[in-house]
């Protein structure tokens, strides 16, 4: 694989529904993970901060590859920033003979949209329980679907039935209210506001106004080595 390369630009930064995108293979390489290759530009996502892989494939030739797994460095500030697309290999297709081609990289857009609104749940969790509990920080998150949750940082904790209610309450009315999801291009890395409410640092993918986040439901309240874990399905999503 060449070492001197430019870093994948990240095109999911800047619009969650685009749905197909051409972008141009510019390195290959294998590992323990398998046969992959790296674009100049990319609509996929790759996991991390609590966000799934995207799903898709990308077609090269009438030939089409689904991607099997994306990694990426930790620190997206990390230069070069270079996304690993693992595909399904062809024993017919001689990838090495495909660097500088162009290929259409089209994503799966009903799991690209039900990760961006988890996603974006957690973001309004957090804000939703700060602005109930100002003592209370959100530090953490799995925005998995059927397994989501939020861990909150701050003392004192406080009563969990009650938490659970109100929280659950302000949530949905926030959702409901259909406050737009604005992003800050002016700091580094990026920041996600909801509303008026606080920002966030984020490198995933979002919806763009709350209405789209669909009935929130809390699903348990746990305190764990001092700290709250916030389990948070959507609703239509527990089935």
């Amino acid at each position: 694989m060449a070492t001197l390369i430019n870093s994948t630009e990240r095109i999911y930064y800047r619009d969650t529904y685009l749905d197909n995108f051409e972008a141009k293979i510019i390195a290959i390489g294998n590992d323990d993970d398998g046969e992959f290759v790296i674009f100049d530009r990319t609509i996929f996502h790759p996991q991390g901060g609590g966000q799934p892989d995207d799903q898709g494939y990308f077609k090269l030739k009438d030939k089409q590859f689904t991607i099997k797994k994306l990694l990426a460095p930790r620190n997206p500030e990390y230069d070069p920033y270079l996304i690993k697309h693992y595909y399904e290999k062809s024993d017919s297709f001689n990838m090495e003979k495909e660097i500088n081609q162009t290929v259409l990289q089209v994503i799966n857009m009903e799991t690209r949209i039900l990760y961006a609104r988890y996603h974006s749940a957690g973001h309004l969790l957090s804000n939703a329980v700060n602005k109930l509990y100002p003592e209370l920080d959100g530090c953490n998150g799995n925005h998995f679907p059927k397994t989501a949750f939020v861990i909150f940082e701050g003392s004192p904790l406080p009563n969990l039935q009650g938490l659970k209610h109100k929280v659950n309450d302000f949530v949905n009315e926030l959702i409901k209210n259909d406050l737009p999801i604005k992003t800050n291009w002016e700091v580094k890395p990026r920041t996600i506001q909801f509303g008026d409410f606080k920002s966030y640092p984020c490198g995933g993918t979002h919806i763009a106004k709350t209405s789209e986040i669909g009935v929130v439901v809390i699903r348990n309240v746990k305190k764990e080595k001092g700290r709250l874990r916030i389990a948070t399905p959507t609703k239509d999503d527990e089935k």
